[in-house]
């Protein structure tokens, strides 16, 4: 995107500076983009976002956990938004290296991991394999990972969601809608970066994964790992039933329901501060 004229439509409906503190990390990989909001002296926090829409997802948590007094970084995933799409398998360990070269460029020994849909994925593949990296709470909202469906059917179940984001009154949602689309029209690597993440992504497949954060010890105090899990009643796209299948694996997570919320919990008025709170009261606690 940041090849792309200032007035391009997806610049418009998401612009490089949405959130302060904005800048670009070099990795092996190719350049990513990150912000990093909040009091220097705060909790370090990552977001890491999902499948088809980047950090945008974000726009209302993020700088919320700022004014709560955390130090929050947020970045597009390899393929998404601003950062570059590389020429290799967007799997879990493409995006778990991502992470972990983005948290030493920017110098952070270790933070609590946020992931949403895919995202959770990444954050709980991320845990399990350094778990030194992490403060000590990982939090999946709507988190794919255990997901069993074909590729297929995941891949129209995106498409499906989108169709009814376009039939919402929210212009919230219509511009989400919107940059989906144009990430698709206008954004080099995007349709090879999308649709590797539904062969190889960490959608699914993550069993094994899921299991060590059971009895796992992280952080560099090498505390029990805490976990929350926020999911909402109405998801059609990473069914409710999901949560149900991590807290399977993992039984220290705690569960929060968010009755009638579907799979854009994070960014429907009704619902994100809903999640917001759970966070902060879950890092708080």
């Amino acid at each position: 995107m940041e090849a792309l004229p200032s007035d391009a439509p997806i610049r418009q409906v998401y612009p490089a500076d949405l959130f302060p503190g904005g800048s670009y990390a070099p990795l092996p990989r190719g350049r990513v983009r990150y912000w990093i909001l909040g009091p220097e002296d705060g909790t370090k926090v990552v977001l890491i976002h999902g499948v088809s829409t980047p950090s945008v997802s974000w726009k209302a948590i993020g700088p919320y956990l700022a004014q709560n007094g955390f130090r929050v970084l947020i970045y597009d995933l390899y393929g998404k938004g601003y950062s570059e799409a590389p020429h290799v398998p967007s799997d879990a360990t493409l995006f778990v290296t991502q992470l972990a070269l983005l948290m030493q460029y920017v110098r952070w020994d270790a933070a609590h991991i946020v992931g949403f849909s895919m995202g959770g994925g990444v954050a709980a593949a991320f845990t399990a394999s350094l778990p030194h990296l992490v403060a000590g709470k990982t939090i999946l909202i709507a988190s794919a990972g255990l997901m069993e469906t074909t590729v297929e059917c995941i891949e129209s179940k995106v498409e499906l969601s989108q169709t009814v984001s376009l039939q919402s009154s929210k212009v919230a949602l219509l511009q989400y809608q919107e940059l989906r689309q144009l990430q698709s029209s206008e954004l080099p690597g995007y349709k090879r970066s999308l649709a590797s993440c539904f062969t190889d992504g960490p959608i699914r497949g993550l069993q094994s994964t899921f299991d060590k954060l059971a009895n796992l010890s992280v952080g560099p105090a090498s505390k029990p790992l805490e976990v929350l899990i926020i999911h909402g009643t109405d998801d059609g796209i990473v069914p409710y039933e999901e949560a149900n299948k991590i807290k399977a694996r993992v039984p220290q997570a705690e569960v929060i329901t968010v009755e009638g919320a579907g799979h854009d919990l994070v960014l429907r008025d009704e619902h994100w501060k809903i999640v917001a709170d759970a966070i902060v009261h879950f890092l708080e606690d």
